[in-house]
């Protein structure tokens, strides 16, 4: 995530690409949102690895979810919405679980 300010002083907010990371997904409920848009925004959650933990960011977006054939399932871009680190029996990290939701504005 870049951040720039134009002449008016607005941030305006630029993504790179991080990395491609294997991870499980499963799509959990959708919203009707009316404001700023109508639209419905569907929320999923993506189990990490403990080795790409460093992924695990709220100021990062997930762009595509494909599946192991290289079809998309989700189109991106995805806000994180909640970082969960979930530990084994040993205390370590053992996965990481991401909540995040479909970006309606500023896309």
């Amino acid at each position: 995530k870049t951040t720039t300010v134009n002449a008016a002083g607005q941030r305006t907010y630029t993504y790179s690409l991080a990395g491609t990371v294997k991870v499980l997904f499963q799509s959990i409920s959708s919203e009707r949102r009316v404001v700023p848009y109508v639209d419905n925004v569907d929320e999923v959650q993506i189990y990490l690895s403990y080795v790409d933990k460093s992924l695990a960011s709220y100021e990062n977006r997930i762009q595509n979810i494909v599946d192991r054939f290289g079809n998309v399932i989700e189109a991106g871009p995805l806000e994180v919405v909640n970082v969960i680190y979930q530990t084994g029996f040993n205390g370590k990290i053992r996965q990481v679980l991401l909540n995040a939701r479909k970006v309606v504005e500023n896309a």
